[in-house]
């Protein structure tokens, strides 16, 4: 009995997940995609913006509407609604080989702001 109730969310949850579902594809006309450099960009930008509302919130801050702040000066900076944005990360992602090229992209970015915030601290 016990390896019954062991097996049967384990076929609940195998017959859940067929692959008999299409992935909606994502698609945007061709002014409204994000050039893949300015998307590395406000990629790495969002991924600070989490880490700074991350140590905030580690250090006992209230970080209610700070991320929305934050985000509003994102979306200023490159000139993209929030909508535009999303969807682009959903076109984006509709590629997943390409997405973790992005992102390794957007990981290269990140690593060269820090060495260049390691190299700006005065010994």
């Amino acid at each position: 009995m016990k390896k019954l109730l062991f097996l049967l969310p384990l076929l609940v949850f195998t017959a859940c997940t067929s692959d008999q579902h299409p992935e909606t594809e994502v698609a945007l006309p061709a002014d409204s995609i994000i050039p893949e450099s300015q998307m590395i960009l406000m990629l790495a930008d969002a991924h600070t913006i989490e880490a700074a509302l991350l140590v905030a919130r580690n250090k006992g801050t209230n970080t209610t509407g700070l991320g929305d702040f934050y985000y509003a000066g994102l979306f200023k900076k490159y000139k993209v609604s929030k909508e535009r944005y999303q969807k682009n990360i959903e076109f984006y992602r509709n590629d997943p080989d390409h997405y973790i090229q992005l992102y390794e992209e957007v990981n290269k970015e990140l690593t060269k702001r820090e060495r260049d915030f390691i190299k700006s601290i005065p010994n």
